[in-house]
């Protein structure tokens, strides 16, 4: 494996700080009772939050979706859990349902 490579298997979860702080506070172990599925928690976090704390959360979402993009789906469930969610999304469809709320909240 090439070093190139090897870096861009690691991971760590102290890069996204702004999803290390909404993941576990939205999508704990019951947000499925709270907010009824991913997307209504995000759309929660941004109907909450300030203008810049969905700046950086959007930031660091891409960041992630960039990181893991060709990777299994494993690999980002694995890495939310690092994250703190209790979220773990079945397709690739979930993510697009966040990235699409995300795109909205900054137009």
């Amino acid at each position: 494996m090439t070093p190139g490579r090897r870096e861009k298997r690691q991971f760590d979860p102290e890069s996204y700080p702004a999803l290390r702080e909404f993941l576990p506070a939205y999508l704990h172990q019951d947000f499925g009772e709270a907010y009824g599925s991913p997307s209504a928690a995000f759309a929660a976090l941004i109907a909450d939050a300030s203008a810049d704390q969905v700046r950086k959360l959007r930031e660091e979402w891409a960041a992630l979706r960039r990181a893991f993009s060709g990777r299994p789906l494993h690999d980002l469930q694995r890495a939310l859990t690092q994250l703190g969610a209790a979220w773990r999304p079945e397709s690739e469809q979930e993510f697009q349902d966040v990235d699409e709320i995300l795109t909205q909240a900054g137009a």
